[in-house]
């Protein structure tokens, strides 16, 4: 790929995804001055995957990945417990809680993003396969159950549920 090409595709790529790049590091953000060196290195290092040929499906994903992957390098765990965790106290039960707290919601923003991505997938699909999953998933239903509610045959049942799980199983690489 020519030079110009590769900095028209990144412009084009950039204009599509950078508020829900900055969305993404503003939330995982400890101090907000560090946004703007954040996104520098995450549309770097897009573009140095993008010059080395790299094969990329989706940008946006891949974007949040290295998003996810340069917050760490910034932050850190150690550095993220300093934040929180006084030096000489470890006796202090709120800060240790909002410590424990900001982890877990650190590790769940990524899960937000793939189920929404895949509550997205779902709705594409046709009527009676979001029924199925919504009755097999939300409602907690057996397979057999959602065959006599729908009246379809289990087998029908089973093949749309199987085959879309796989779907999604390859789509999202999961």
């Amino acid at each position: 790929m020519e030079e110009t090409n590769i900095e028209e595709l990144l412009t084009e790529i950039y204009n599509a995804t950078y508020d829900d790049v900055l969305r993404y590091v503003s939330s995982k953000c400890r101090n907000y001055n560090d946004i703007g060196d954040l996104l520098q290195n995450i549309y770097l290092n897009f573009y140095r995957a993008l010059k080395s040929k790299r094969e990329i499906k989706d940008p946006k994903k891949y974007l949040i990945v290295i998003a996810r992957n340069e917050i760490y390098k910034h932050y850190g765990i150690l550095k993220i417990a300093q934040n929180y965790i006084p030096v000489f106290s470890t006796y202090d039960e709120e800060n240790f809680n909002k410590f424990q707290n900001d982890l877990k919601t650190e590790s769940n923003y990524d899960e937000i993003l793939l189920c929404k991505d895949i509550w997205n997938y779902l709705k594409q699909k046709d009527m009676l396969t979001l029924k199925i999953f919504l009755l097999y998933f939300r409602n907690d239903l057996k397979i057999k159950d959602i065959g006599k509610k729908l009246n379809i045959s289990e087998s029908t049942v089973k093949n749309r549920l199987y085959r879309t799980m796989d779907k999604i199983n390859n789509e999202f690489n999961i």
